[in-house]
């Protein structure tokens, strides 16, 4: 009798799934430095990936970008926007920034700018996330 293998993950799901692994990492133990390795073993992923600016990852990483759900959002995002520098990525969160601006959404705006920052070479906080040296 041969046994099914499971089908393996979307690239999405596991984006999403790590995005939330993430937030409960940051929510318990306040650390960027414990989320680190998360953040480098999906990004490792994608960048192994056929396609790694493949609508799932775009998907995953919009969702990020948006969610309210996800209290780690703006570190994923800083991570990936700081490592891969996509410019459709930064066009979409400069997009959801100035439209926050236009809105007046203070919250929103500094949301957004953390994410913005991360695009720079000389990102301040790279430090935060030790992988991100390599």
């Amino acid at each position: 009798m041969t046994v099914p293998r499971p089908e393996p993950q979307r690239l999405d799901e596991l984006l999403l799934d790590g995005f939330r692994q993430v937030s409960v990492i940051l929510d318990e133990r306040k650390s960027t430095l414990v989320a680190d390795p998360v953040l480098a073993e999906l990004a490792d992923r994608v960048a192994a990936a056929p396609d790694p600016e493949s609508d799932e990852v775009k998907q995953a990483l919009l969702h990020a970008v948006d969610s309210r759900e996800l209290s780690g959002a703006a570190e994923a995002v800083q991570y990936f926007a700081h490592r891969f520098r996509w410019v459709w990525l930064r066009d979409e969160v400069e997009r959801r920034h100035l439209d926050s601006l236009t809105r007046v959404d203070r919250r929103l705006m500094r949301h957004y700018e953390r994410m913005l920052e991360a695009f720079s070479p000389e990102w301040e906080d790279r430090d935060l996330f030790p992988s991100l040296d390599h």
